[in-house]
């Protein structure tokens, strides 16, 4: 599966965490939070998840530690699964 986040008109954690809801196969309970997303990531599904964030540079201005904080859980996200491939752009 492919999906792709577009995070050119994010100003905030909330506005990242909706664009994720509206994006991935999240369940109901998801929690809008890393620790919630990273557990999504590494759920141990069957199908090979590709996730591109694109405008991130745009992100990164706005959102400083959170987006810095995002990238790694994704990173540790990939080490943990080889079902997860998440590129920045």
């Amino acid at each position: 599966m492919i999906y792709e986040i577009d995070l050119e008109q994010v100003y905030s954690a909330d506005d990242l965490q909706d664009l994720v809801e509206q994006t991935l196969p999240v369940p109901d309970y998801y929690g809008r939070n890393l620790d919630a997303l990273y557990d999504v990531l590494t759920d141990g599904r069957k199908e090979i998840w590709e996730i591109y964030f694109h405008h991130t540079a745009d992100a990164k201005a706005v959102l400083g530690k959170y987006m810095k904080a995002l990238v790694k859980m994704c990173g540790r996200a990939e080490e943990e699964t080889q079902k997860l491939r998440v590129t920045f752009d």
